[in-house]
């Protein structure tokens, strides 16, 4: 929905490509979101309050992105879906790690790998790149290494260019990071 507005930063956080564009966009969906009808299937607020979090995430408003990401969440959770809630946790930890609130992060990540370790293996290389990325940010290079090469291995398995090349940038940058220390 926003992706081609949005590109990662040399610390591989989200930036957007343009801000007034990712700002327009992000205030029209959050338009549609508040336009929706009552009885609107709840999937739809919930994949709408996740872009916006993700925007507004983008953005650097971290406090209003938790708050769409945490709607998000509450409603995967309550609809069951926890494909849902296993990329909503990864966002929501994003919105925490960025605004400096590791432990909470921590707990975010470490949930929604547990949940794609057990129910939902296809996601688990995206659970092991946020969660590598965060651990890496916190100074656990060896273990953000690990996370980081798993995260790799699923994603050559998955055979998606552009997913294999964000592990890479991830895994080249801790690889500098344990070199010069």
């Amino acid at each position: 929905m926003l992706q081609h507005l949005i590109t990662q930063n040399e610390d591989l956080r989200m930036i957007p490509t343009d801000h007034d564009q990712l700002a327009t966009a992000v205030d029209e969906i959050r338009e549609g979101l508040r336009a929706l009808p009552a009885g609107t299937d709840a999937d739809r607020t919930r994949v709408l309050a996740r872009w916006i979090g993700i925007g507004l995430l983008s953005l650097g408003n971290y406090h209003d992105a938790r708050a769409f990401l945490r709607q998000a969440l509450d409603l995967a959770t309550s609809g069951g879906n926890t494909r849902a809630v296993i990329t909503t946790e990864l966002n929501l930890g994003d919105a925490y790690r960025y605004a400096g609130e590791a432990e909470t992060a921590h707990v975010l990540y470490r949930q929604a790998l547990d949940t794609a370790q057990s129910q939902h293996p296809e996601l688990a290389d995206f659970a092991l790149q946020h969660f590598g990325k965060h651990l890496m940010e916190q100074g656990d290079l060896v273990l953000a290494r690990a996370h980081l090469r798993e995260a790799w291995r699923l994603r050559i398995a998955k055979g998606d260019p552009g997913l294999i090349e964000s592990t890479q940038a991830a895994l080249d940058r801790v690889e500098l990071l344990i070199a010069s220390s």
